[in-house]
């Protein structure tokens, strides 16, 4: 036996959603994440965006860079009985969603020039690009090799079945 039962599953008979998987999700929503809070901000909102997104245009790409990951975490509240089979259909996908994810995000990371020859030699000025990375290559590689996850990816809740025996 894999999980424990008394621990690991949900009252539907469901395996229980890792804690990994809200993180690496959250970290993948960071730019929203920034946005709400800057938003709650009271006094200057502005001043924490231009602390991470000195740049609106780099701001706005990461809002719509981070749109995968926003309907991965709709698909992780829709993970409940008596949802339409669409939603059922896209979480058996979730795994394949959260990694390409990822992997756009990391792409864009690189795309946009910080790593080069010539910074990894003046490594203080990189390593939060490094650590950005290296956590998209850490969570590309969590959705492909966790036993968890894909266990969690191959079921849905669904309502218990009624056949009584007369």
């Amino acid at each position: 036996m894999r999980y424990n039962p008394f621990r690991d599953y949900d009252k539907y008979g469901c395996i229980k959603l890792p804690g990994l998987l809200y993180l690496a999700v959250a970290f993948l929503m960071r730019s929203y994440v920034i946005w709400i809070v800057a938003l709650s901000d009271r006094n200057d909102g502005t001043s924490l965006l231009n602390l991470f997104y000195p740049d609106r245009t780099v701001f706005t790409i990461a809002l719509v860079m981070a749109i995968p990951a926003l309907l991965c975490a709709a698909l992780i509240s829709l993970r409940r009985i008596g949802m339409p089979w669409l939603v059922k259909r896209l979480w058996h996908n979730i795994r394949l969603m959260v990694a390409l994810a990822a992997m756009a995000q990391l792409s864009y990371a690189l795309s946009l020039g910080h790593l080069s020859w010539h910074n990894l030699k003046h490594a203080t000025t990189t390593y939060g690009i490094l650590l950005e990375m290296l956590l998209l290559c850490s969570v590309i590689g969590y959705c492909i090799l966790n036993q968890r996850f894909k266990d969690v990816s191959r079921e849905f809740p669904s309502e218990p079945s009624t056949n009584v025996i007369k």
